[in-house]
C-alpha cells in the first residue's frame, strides 16, 4: 500500500510517502502559524513518489488552525478526485520520539495548556485543557516522559518534540478510514469570533 501523509499542526510541518511499510521520501518545512504555501510546491515536487497512492493520512491537531484546515482541505480534494481512502490521527500521537507511550502538552492560548496521555501512539483519554498550575501537577505526577510541542510558557524545561509525517505514514495502514464528509481539525475550544462594532449614529 502506498500512503501520502501530511502533518501541518506545528511550525515545522512535514510530508511523507510510504510504500509497503517503507518510508520512500520525507520533506519538512517551516510554516509559522500554518502559513506555508510551500506545502503545494513540495507536493508537486514529490508527485512522482506519491502518484498511485491508495491512502492519504493527515494529522488533525491540536495545533495551527490554518495548517490543519489546509490539510483537511487537501485530503478532501484528493479523495474527491482520486477516490482514495482518508485516515486521521491526533497530531499529539505523532511526536518524533522513540517512545510510543508519553505525555504531550502544548499552548492552547488564553492561559490554558492542552495535555494528552499517549499509549501505543493512541490517545489514552480525551485531551485535557488545564491551567499552567494544573498542567504542572499533571506532569509531575505522571509516570511517563512529558514533551512540549512548540513553545509552552512555564514548561521550557521539558524536552521539545514535533509531530512528524513519517510517524503518521508508518501508523496509517492500521488506522480506520475517516468519513470525508465529517473531516475537520481537532478543536479543543470553540472558535474565537470578534463581533463587529456597532455603527455610530
Amino acid at each position: 500500500m502506498k500512503i501520502l501523509a501530511i502533518e501541518t499542526s506545528s511550525a515545522t510541518s512535514s510530508i511523507a510517502v510510504a510504500e509497503n511499510g517503507k518510508i520512500m521520501d520525507v520533506r519538512r518545512f517551516v510554516a509559522p502559524r500554518g502559513r506555508g504555501a510551500e506545502i503545494f510546491t513540495l507536493l508537486e515536487k514529490m508527485r512522482p513518489t506519491w502518484s498511485g497512492m491508495e491512502r492519504m493520512a493527515i494529522g488533525v491537531g491540536p495545533g495551527s488552525y490554518n495548517g490543519l484546515r489546509t490539510a483537511c482541505t487537501l485530503a478532501g480534494s484528493f479523495q474527491m478526485t482520486l477516490g482514495i481512502e482518508i485516515v486521521t490521527s491526533p497530531s499529539c500521537c505523532l511526536l518524533d520520539v522513540e517512545e510510543s507511550d508519553y505525555i504531550a502538552l502544548g499552548d492552547a492560548r488564553g492561559g490554558r495548556i492542552w495535555v494528552a496521555s499517549i499509549r501505543s501512539r493512541r490517545l489514552e483519554a480525551e485531551i485535557s485543557l488545564l491551567s499552567c498550575a494544573e498542567a504542572g501537577g499533571f506532569v509531575r505526577n505522571a509516570s511517563l516522559t512529558a514533551y512540549a510541542v512548540g513553545t509552552v510558557q512555564g514548561f521550557e524545561h521539558l524536552p521539545p518534540a514535533t509531530p512528524d509525517a513519517a510517524v503518521l505514514a508508518n501508523l496509517a495502514p492500521a488506522l480506520p478510514t475517516a468519513d470525508p464528509a465529517t473531516l475537520e481539525p481537532l478543536y479543543l475550544k470553540p472558535p474565537h469570533i470578534t463581533a463587529p462594532r456597532e455603527a455610530r449614529p
